[in-house]
């Protein structure tokens, strides 16, 4: 097959993909519903989610947060103060998120950016809200220097502006309607009112108490324009603020520990938390329509929240991740010099359809997906391309397609089959050396498929040296295969010892990328993570993207949903990319996975890839 004939070829899938997005839903929904999109908080993460998208069973993930994150922005005794968030609160439109920590610590955080724009030190917060002006009203419960509703200016970090005392501060909330503040203590509900507020000593004027229907005042939202929703400890109650009562909540009467309530008055749509583990638990509930969304139970999950509007958000993000990438994938972030592209390419050698793929009509032998692998990296334009499962039938496919796009394989006159290629544009690179390494036992390499290549190049316009080291781990759990773990670890370290080695020879950057079959707090990847690997994702200065990379493709059928354990790359992920012993000036700007529809039926892992500063 010639290039035009493979590029037509090509072209072709876009049927395909078009056809797949109608059958998958990948294509895009109907405008979001309120309660489609959720901010979830708890210990020192920070999650939105889907929750239309989310099974109980699979989160969809859209944005991640970690307090670390705040870092180097705001000190560092303030970062630490932050490590346990308790509210997670929408602001100007959804588009920043105010913060509070019950370990001493309020943040505005504008979610585009991840960039920190206020911080102050306020014992015990459990809850802020804004007020006009660009002022912040936080709520702070039972701490010797707590118990009290504080204001700041958001132009004056740390800096009280005015304080009332409050016992047992949790709840703050601003009605734009009434033009007025209401606090929630734990027992009794309050009316603030803005006094002096266009000076610089401006303060609250309280108008009214209300005493709680039962003490222990928790969670305080609206429900429409005049009434707020309150728990405590014994129930959920509406306060109707015309006539200033309380009444049970009815949807939830009778429901106790309840830590967080969103309620929307027209659609009767509920978004809620209970402390099921002590004050915590790992589900978010949503009623009308019914649904029950689970974190790993090690996650200490505290309040929700609803997003209003996650499109608004996006559009003042990066992501896609620079400006044209959605429309032009072949586009690299300003400075690019090196594209490294990964793929795990599931290995299914059969030349016939598996009977469950039938109903989608869609051809899943090695020579429709190489059409489609092919399309890839014809569309992302890579300088190296890594795969995995890459079997000698697929080869007999897929080969000429990368040869016809320029692409030489590094290993293609050893002798040995290579489950693990390394592909490279010699336009772009120059191999200088290349050596295929087989794991052994065979207990732990099944059907010798288990494997790392090294290869070492040298970048033809900076002059650059740099390795590749590309692998396939053992797939086993422990449970169902005593010492795989172990297994893994010690194909890491034989990895790591031909880092050295090269290393040695070359004082070179080194790439470490590949199928690993196991997560970041593991004791395989924590080997690399202590030797000074570092996550692409974590240090990418224009993007790095925080999907997990892995979804269902196999006999059995496809689907887009996530099939990892954690909702993120560091608790979920299988599919990592390393850089190591990399000079100053040599910078990863992306780390990105691809998830365009067509890829669905390709393999059950997304394809990745990274663009360097050389």
């Amino acid at each position: 097959m010639g290039k035009f004939d493979l590029m037509k070829s090509i072209i072709s899938i876009v049927a395909f993909a078009a056809a797949l997005i109608s059958l998958t839903g990948c294509g895009g929904k109907e405008k979001a519903a309120w309660g489609d999109y959720v901010v979830a908080c708890g210990d020192k993460d920070l999650y939105i989610l889907d929750a239309a998208a989310s099974t109980e069973d699979s989160l969809h993930v859209l944005w991640h947060w970690n307090v670390d994150e705040a870092k180097g922005q705001i000190p560092d005794e303030d970062a630490f103060r932050a490590r346990v968030l308790d509210d997670c609160k929408p602001v100007d439109g959804g588009k920043r998120l105010l913060l509070t920590s019950s370990s001493g610590e309020t943040l505005l955080l504008d979610i585009a950016s991840k960039a920190v724009i206020f911080y102050a030190k306020t014992p015990m917060s459990h809850s802020a809200d804004m007020l006009p002006g660009e002022r912040i009203a936080v709520a702070n419960s039972t701490n010797p220097a707590g118990n009290s509703l504080e204001i700041y200016d958001v132009s004056k970090p740390g800096v009280v502006v005015w304080r009332d005392s409050l016992l047992s501060g949790h709840g703050a909330y601003w009605s734009q309607k009434h033009n007025c503040l209401y606090a929630l203590g734990y027992k009794e509900l309050r009316k603030y009112t803005l006094k002096d507020w266009d000076t610089p000593q401006p303060s609250l004027t309280l108008e009214k108490t209300y005493e709680l229907p039962g003490a222990g005042g928790h969670d305080l939202t609206p429900s429409g324009e005049d009434a707020l929703i309150i728990t405590n400890g014994g129930g959920v109650y509406v306060f109707d603020i015309e006539s200033g009562t309380f009444s049970p909540f009815a949807p939830l009467e009778g429901k106790r520990n309840v830590k967080s309530v969103n309620h929307n008055l027209a659609t009767g749509r509920i978004v809620y938390t209970v402390g099921e583990t002590s004050w915590w638990t790992n589900h978010i509930y949503l009623l009308n329509p019914d649904k029950t969304l689970s974190f790993d139970p090690a996650f200490r999950l505290y309040k929700v929240r609803v997003l209003p509007d996650w499109d608004a958000v996006k559009a003042d993000m990066t992501a896609p991740p620079f400006p044209g990438f959605d429309v032009n994938p072949s586009l690299r972030a300003p400075g690019t010099s090196l594209r490294i592209f990964d793929d795990n390419i599931w290995q299914y050698d059969k030349e016939t359809v598996p009977e469950a793929w039938e109903p989608y009509g869609i051809d899943c032998t090695d020579s429709a997906r190489s059409i489609g692998f092919a399309k890839m990296v014809a569309d992302h334009k890579p300088d190296i391309v890594t795969l995995q499962e890459y079997s000698s039938h697929m080869d007999g496919h897929l080969a000429p397609k990368l040869r016809d796009l320029g692409f030489t394989n590094a290993c293609e006159e050893d002798g040995t089959w290579n489950f693990t290629p390394v592909f490279f544009d010699s336009t772009a690179v120059e191999l200088l050396k290349v050596r295929y390494n087989l794991y052994t036992p065979k207990t732990y390499s099944n059907a010798n498929t288990k494997s790392f290549t090294s290869a070492v190049f040298k970048h033809r316009a900076t002059g650059r040296i740099f390795a590749i080291l590309n692998t396939h781990l053992w797939w086993r759990p422990d449970e169902a295969q005593p010492g795989s773990e172990m297994a893994r670890a010690s194909q890491i370290r034989l990895m790591m010892a031909e880092a050295d080695a090269l290393k040695a020879e070359y004082d070179c950057t080194i790439f470490l990328m590949g199928d690993m079959n196991c997560e970041e707090n593991t004791v395989p990847i924590r080997q690399l993570l202590d030797g000074g690997y570092i996550p692409c994702y974590k240090v990418a200065t224009v993007f790095g993207d925080n999907h997990n990379g892995h979804h269902r493709c196999d006999p059995g059928g496809f689907s887009a949903e996530s099939s990892r354990k954690g909702p993120d790359r560091a608790t979920g992920a299988l599919d990592h990319f390393f850089i190591h012993n990399a000079p100053k000036d040599v910078e990863v700007l992306v780390y990105y996975c691809i998830m365009d529809a067509y890829t669905l039926p390709l393999t059950d892992h997304y394809p990745n890839f990274v663009d360097v500063k050389l």
